[in-house]
């Protein structure tokens, strides 16, 4: 069920890697699409007549040129701060690195070959995992100099999320070589168990210390999402299922949970989503067909994510608390994804024809707009051709036919 944690370009977590991009695999492969972001932009489209003027964006090139990134949701903060890894070489070895809003840093290791980051704070601090000089991967913290944040008595672990105070989630390795989420607070590691299986992962944390994620039941039979308040401490609080297993992905400051639930034992297994809120578990519903994947939610409480049309194509959507809607696509594109929203309700994400991708924006005002057509004196040639993240300020974390990029809004 679970892939092992590795440092080649497209893993993030050991948990991670099962949670959003196997089951969006799966959501595109049945309607036809994939990862088609390699392949050759089609021409870059303006936007219809009529259509809003709507913000402009200078690009700053991230990490390595021209060799394949990632930049996580939680990979961006206000100020055009970003942390990601580029992927350079032919090993595909991870290198972590920090654009603090000025300058590049390059993050090192601890003492291995290869780090990921993985999520960052407004006060530019990182979270993620680096390998040790015995190459085994382990949770740092990076404020400036990288810090190993060591396991629970075991041999790995990874820093998923960071908080504005500098609290860390994410999992790692105990004594007995159980996966337990775990919680940082800034000094020490604490482990934060599980539902009676071998398996749990801290997966996001609010400001006030709020981390939702996943952990397994007796015999790992089943997998529940969780709660955890590190201001009053205690077990894990069981978030329920509305099937036999739930995932939580995200969680906003107001304490609301969002993720992706499925029953075992099914041929084929359709995934749907869930929003939690104040006791309550209620399913999300799709836009037509059999799945729908919830990754992230904004303070509003809106959320968002794929889901399948009744035909099997891919839309992203948006769901306000009591209606999915689509984001739609580009002109003669059949897909799109949401890979992100921020507060004020910009979601970022692509459009596709199937063969190839485009950088999508979309808002209730302006609805879905190709963000090529919204650069201000982009270099020649340039594609790009998915948004990643987004903050709450409007810059935008994207991926192009040249690497990774930097949207920064002008003003």
């Amino acid at each position: 069920m679970f892939t092992s944690f590795n440092t080649s370009a497209r893993s993030t977590s050991r948990f991670a890697a099962f949670l959003v991009p196997s089951v969006l695999a799966a959501l595109l492969a049945g309607c036809g699409g994939g990862d088609d972001h390699g392949s050759p932009a089609p021409p870059v489209q303006t936007d219809p007549p009529g259509a809003s003027a709507g913000p402009t964006y200078d690009v700053i090139p991230l990490g390595m040129p021209d060799v394949y990134g990632n930049i996580t949701r939680q990979g961006i903060a206000n100020g055009g701060i970003v942390a990601g890894t580029t992927y350079g070489g032919p090993d595909g070895v991870g290198r972590a690195f920090l654009y603090n809003g000025s300058t590049e840093v390059a993050l090192g290791t601890l003492g291995g070959t290869f780090s990921q980051a993985l999520a960052v704070n407004r006060c530019g601090r990182v979270t993620g995992a680096s390998a040790r000089a015995d190459g085994r991967a382990y949770a740092f913290l990076y404020d400036g100099s990288m810090h190993d944040l060591g396991t629970l008595g075991g041999a790995e672990s990874v820093g998923n999320a960071i908080n504005s105070c500098g609290k860390i989630t994410g999992w790692a390795v105990t004594a007995s070589g159980q996966s337990h989420a775990f919680l940082y607070d800034g000094t020490t590691m604490q482990d934060l168990g599980t539902f009676g299986g071998n398996r749990s992962e801290g997966q996001a944390i609010n400001k006030v210390g709020q981390i939702t994620g996943f952990a397994a039941g007796p015999g790992n039979a089943w997998y529940h999402a969780f709660l955890y308040d590190s201001r009053t401490g205690g077990p894990l609080q069981d978030l329920g299922s509305l099937g036999d297993n739930s995932f939580a992905v995200d969680i906003n400051d107001a304490g609301q949970v969002t993720g992706i639930w499925y029953n075992n034992g099914e041929p084929i297994v359709p995934r749907r989503s869930f929003y939690y809120e104040a006791g309550n578990m209620r399913d999300i519903g799709t836009l037509g067909g059999r799945n729908a994947v919830a990754v992230d939610i904004n303070e509003a409480g809106l959320v968002t994510g794929g889901s399948n049309l009744a035909n099997g194509e891919e839309r992203g959507f948006v769901y306000d608390g009591k209606t999915m809607s689509s984001i739609g696509t580009l002109v003669n594109h059949r897909l799109s994804y949401a890979a992100a929203i921020n507060a004020s309700g910009l979601v970022v994400g692509y459009s596709s024809t199937g063969d190839s991708s485009l950088a999508i924006s979309w808002t209730r005002k302006d609805g879905i707009v190709d963000l090529n057509t919204r650069l201000h004196a982009p270099p020649p040639g340039l594609v790009l051709t998915e948004a990643l993240a987004v903050a709450d300020d409007g810059n935008i974390a994207v991926r192009t036919n040249h690497g990774l990029a930097l949207l920064k809004l002008r003003h």
